[in-house]
């Protein structure tokens, strides 16, 4: 199994859509698929600050026309490193600034259809400097007690999948209890 050729077929400053002839071996043989590529892969961190609060993010996200409840997290602009995209986000987001950041690896977002990957980190410890977001980030930053985090799992309150499984990570590797 192989893709065999590729072209982009569409592109935005956001988005590029790519349709990739596959061979898959029998008894399927050659076909078509198409997947999309963000501009950008994302980071995620599992913060804790130093008194046990852990600091999330509520904001507006249009896509699904709902505000959700999030990890920090965001954009590895080009050139970035992961490591250095969720500090800059976690500052950004959360006035909170991380020492050491123990990573969880790259998730895939959506085998199915999507090229863009999830790096995901546990940051123990970070210091909070200021208890608002910059100003020029739209949205509301709550700290909850770490015990907080399964129940608002179960109660969905958390119900962004990739953050989803950055938290799974977390838990697996006794991070963080849900």
């Amino acid at each position: 199994m192989a893709v065999v050729s590729q072209r982009v077929v569409y592109e935005s400053p956001w988005l590029v859509v790519v349709e990739k002839e596959v061979e898959l071996g029998p008894p399927r043989g050659r076909e078509t698929f198409w997947s999309a590529r963000t501009r950008y892969d994302y980071s995620a961190v599992v913060a804790v600050t130093e008194d046990g609060r852990v600091p999330l993010v509520r904001q507006f996200r249009p896509a699904v026309e709902e505000t959700l409840l999030e990890l920090p997290s965001g954009g590895v602009e080009p050139g970035e490193e992961p490591e250095a995209a969720v500090r800059r986000e976690l500052l950004e987001e959360t006035g909170c600034e991380a020492g050491e950041l123990l990573p969880l690896g790259s998730l895939v977002v959506d085998s199915g259809r999507l090229e863009t990957r999830q790096w995901g980190f546990f940051a123990p410890a970070v210091r909070v400097v200021d208890e608002a977001p910059r100003p020029e980030e739209p949205l509301e930053l709550v700290f909850v007690a770490a015990a907080e985090l399964g129940p608002l799992v179960a109660r969905g309150e958390l119900a962004m999948a990739t953050h989803l499984a950055v938290l799974a990570v977390a838990a697996a590797r006794g991070l963080v209890s849900l």
